[in-house]
């Protein structure tokens, strides 16, 4: 009897993963007119920029949305497989050859180990995987800029938003 109880309280935990968790989010600025829109799984961020007036005027802005930063900071595992799949055979044919074909006594053990592709498991292992909830903004009391934070990791960029394109930037933080 205690093990079902102890499973029906998991069980609401489970079943409230990452799907509960928003992929895009916004983040309203100090200008009425202006938010940011972030991918919290790639940390990509979009400027938008709200319609001024009825759109019958000639001087009516209309809505908006710039890039202002189409870089991933996280790969999606669609992504990585990709990659993955176009270079693994070429890879393992490499490694073949110059590797794991030659005897012992040229190439050791931990040589063909050592130089051996990884396999998909142990590539997404390495990489920096998007999920949703990664990447947060954070405002600074300047209103022009914000914190951008990969809180898995602790990475972090500057991300200052602007109508001019030249003025717009997301710089990390060494």
């Amino acid at each position: 009897m205690k093990k079902y109880l102890l499973l029906l309280l998991f069980i609401p935990l489970i079943s409230f993963g990452q799907e509960d968790i928003e992929r895009f989010k916004v983040y309203e600025t100090t200008n009425n007119y202006n938010s940011l829109l972030l991918d919290s799984a790639t940390g990509q961020i979009w400027h938008l920029q709200i319609g001024l007036g009825d759109g019958k005027s000639k001087t009516d802005t209309n809505q908006l949305k710039y890039v202002l930063s189409d870089v991933k900071r996280a790969e999606t595992v669609e992504d990585i497989t990709e990659v993955w799949s176009e270079r693994y055979d070429l890879a393992m044919k490499d490694w073949e050859e110059n590797y794991n074909s030659k005897p012992d006594s040229i190439v050791s053990a931990e040589d063909k180990e050592y130089w051996k592709p990884y396999n998909l498991e142990q590539t997404i292992k390495n990489r920096k995987v998007a999920q949703n909830g990664r990447f947060k903004l954070y405002p600074t009391n300047n209103s022009y800029n914000f914190i951008m934070v990969d809180v898995i990791d602790g990475r972090s960029w500057q991300v200052q938003w602007s109508t001019e394109a030249d003025k717009r930037l997301v710089l990390r933080f060494y």
